[in-house]
């Protein structure tokens, strides 16, 4: 790869960096600056904005400079000791600051820095093969650098030689264990693999090195939309499009909640609609169940850390969905692993069609995101394909008295000759609310036993008590707003809805 300025262009590394004594010499300097790429020039009136970077003395900026007939963007060099010189004479000449750092030994290998601006320039023009045979070159000179497989892990990822680019980055963190964009890019591609075990201990270990505030783990586009999870230091949630699928508190973690299972997110949901599988525990607590959606797993998870006999099957039809959750969510895997959980990749309707096994129970909670219905709810015929599945239905319904879809999907039960007994409201019922809620609606009686508490035997020093006391405050709440079906029809009337 022949670079347009040679190895000792100006402007191209640190030890070549132009060194301007005044800001215009600086704006003519970048504006002689010819893309490395391509050798076009680019001319603007001032010179972007950049953080002064310092390597022992020399102080110096690069600015991006993109080339707008190519695409590339390049970076200018610019050490601006000169500038600081005037003033404050304690601040080296930048031909002194040089020297110094050539005397100390810290200035970069010219070799390296001609080496990776060849890379990238090649990378640019799509000669990936040539990018990697510049990056091999530079690990069999340098073995001990992490850097040429670092790049190495990203060509290949490039070309979907997913294997490769994994065994590169693994090469890269074998020599610098710290780098953290190794490792969630090595992350990345152990779920290109389906290793999504592995790849969910990775980034777990990724986030333990950037406890940033909030971070974006995973997005990927979904059949319904954007799918991603975002994680908080004490959140993670599952999104498609804005709508939560389900947050879970990270402590307990899971392998506090579960000894053998993988570092992650643990039973703690902190969504309402989750804390709604806890109805059908109380009932049916020697059970087992049908699913239809599978969000992050929030209430599956809790359901089956309450009720050690409960054992569930679970229908998702996004596999992105199910990808995401089995690797960010591990106690959904570590149960499936214990013969407790299935998850099966399928379309609702057409699963119920050809189910012949006979459960105790289904729970419906299909949503699309964007508080978008599945054609599901409101179905009469689906209603009576459940019935034929199960006795006990319970579905979570995210609507408002005042707008037609709660009162469909009630309607529907009704006309399939199973009407909802109780709705479960996760604010109490106020003609004058807006805001949409989530009403947990169940075609059969459920009484609570007086002495249930979710997660009794949680120790109060591995959890944060508010978050336990949150749990323990929704299902308290839930049982305080239970409704009948009756009182929810007398609204149909007052707000003149067309069901």
């Amino acid at each position: 790869m022949t670079l347009i300025f040679g190895n000792s262009g100006p402007g191209l590394s640190v030890q070549h960096a132009y060194r301007p004594s005044s800001d215009s010499e600086a704006l003519s300097n970048y504006n002689s600056h010819p893309c490395v790429a391509c050798g076009a020039k680019e001319f603007a009136e001032s010179l972007p904005e950049a953080g002064t970077l310092q390597l022992g003395s020399i102080l110096f900026k690069t600015l991006p400079k993109p080339c707008s007939c190519c695409g590339y963007t390049n970076e200018v060099f610019f050490i601006v000791n000169n500038l600081l010189h005037q003033l404050d004479s304690a601040v080296p000449r930048a031909e002194e600051a040089i020297a110094l750092a050539r005397d100390n030994g810290i200035l970069p290998d010219p070799f390296l820095e001609e080496q990776f601006l060849a890379s990238k320039i090649a990378i640019h023009q799509g000669k990936l093969d040539a990018a990697a045979a510049i990056n091999w070159q530079i690990a069999d000179r340098l073995p001990q650098s992490f850097l040429p497989f670092y790049s190495l892990g990203f060509i290949y990822g490039r070309q979907e030689r997913y294997l490769d680019s994994l065994e590169a980055y693994e090469e890269a963190l074998k020599r610098n264990p710290k780098h953290s964009e190794s490792l969630a890019n090595k992350a990345a591609m152990l779920m290109r693999l389906s290793r999504l075990r592995e790849a969910g201990i990775a980034y777990e270990q990724w986030r333990a090195m950037n406890p940033e505030e909030t971070v974006v783990l995973a997005v990927e586009e979904g059949m319904f939309g954007t799918v991603k999870v975002t994680d908080t230091a004490e959140f993670r949630t599952l999104w498609i499009g804005n709508q939560s699928q389900g947050t879970v508190c990270k402590k307990p973690a899971a392998n506090e909640c579960e000894p053998t299972c993988r570092p992650g997110p643990g039973f703690l949901p902190n969504s309402f609609f989750a804390i709604g599988f806890l109805l059908v525990g109380c009932k049916l607590p020697h059970s087992s169940g049908l699913v239809l959606g599978l969000g992050c797993g929030a209430g599956i998870v809790m359901s089956l850390a309450c009720f050690p006999q409960t054992r569930l099957t679970v229908v998702e039809i996004d596999p992105v969905v199910i990808r995401l959750c089995l690797t960010f969510f591990p106690l959904v895997q570590h149960y499936i692993d214990a013969g407790r959980l299935e998850i099966v990749e399928a379309d609702a309707e057409a699963f119920l069609a050809s189910n012949r096994k006979q459960f105790d129970f289904i729970q419906l909670d299909m949503y699309q995101g964007n508080n978008e219905f599945s054609p599901q709810y409101g179905s009469v015929e689906f209603v009576k394909l459940m019935k034929t599945s199960a006795p006990l239905l319970f579905a979570n319904i995210i609507g408002k008295l005042d707008e037609p879809h709660l009162h469909r999907v009630l309607a529907a039960f009704d006309e399939a000759g199973d009407p909802i007994h109780s709705l479960y409201p996760s604010l109490p019922i106020d003609e004058k609310e807006t805001t949409y809620k989530n009403w947990l609606g169940l075609n059969h009686d459920v009484v609570i036993p007086a002495d249930f508490i979710p997660f009794a035997d949680l120790s109060p020093d591995r959890v944060e008590p508010d978050k336990l006391e949150g749990v323990r405050g929704n299902f308290a709440a839930l049982r305080k707003n239970a409704v009948s079906r009756s009182q929810v029809l007398s609204y149909v009337d007052k707000f003149n809805l067309n069901i």
